[in-house]
């Protein structure tokens, strides 16, 4: 009996360290988006500003580091904004004091397929990562369909069932013993 349980501590080590493999991928955001069509490109704070005067900057900004958005003290700012995302690209002002400043890309195009990296600079900067992939939308598509999770999301979803399932068949097992 001994000998089968350090055998399912083992196994569950192996499992445990697959699953935490594949968990640490999948926290790359991932964002598809048709051509033609809109896709969010997600950024939120860990901590909401108190005042809109606590937003110093949040800049958004492509694979080759071109100005895609700003937010500077609260407002929007397009001046330096690159000519290639002029009028594609719009925030959500009235989630800025909820920590949200995600924006949405409008008009899609292939050469919008990259990473973009949401720099928020306020007392305790932060910058997150997203990944876009854009893709030819299909024959029939339904108009408000457009960006859409990556599965990603679903197998870490599964990883974490299926570990909490082997930690209770584990503890049955050693409450037997």
């Amino acid at each position: 009996n001994e000998q089968l349980f350090v055998k399912q501590c083992h196994t569950l080590n192996i499992f445990l360290l697959i699953t935490f493999s594949l968990f640490s991928v999948s926290l790359q955001e991932t964002v598809v988006g048709f051509i033609g069509g809109s896709a969010v490109l997600p950024c939120s704070s860990k901590e909401p500003p108190h005042t809109i005067q606590d937003i110093n900057q949040v800049r958004w900004r492509n694979k080759y580091n071109l100005n895609v958005y700003e937010i500077i003290k609260g407002k929007v700012s397009v001046e330096e904004q690159n000519p290639q995302y002029k009028n594609r690209t719009e925030s959500f002002p009235e989630e800025y004091m909820r920590g949200n400043f995600s924006i949405k890309l409008n008009n899609l195009q292939h050469a919008d397929a990259g990473e973009y990296t949401c720099y928020i600079i306020m007392e305790e900067s932060e910058d997150h990562t997203v990944k876009l992939l854009t893709e030819e939308r299909p024959e029939r598509q339904l108009p408000n369909e457009g960006t859409k999770p990556r599965p990603d999301m679903i197998v870490m979803i599964i990883s974490v069932l299926c570990i909490g399932i082997i930690f209770s068949l584990v503890n049955s097992a050693t409450a037997s013993f």
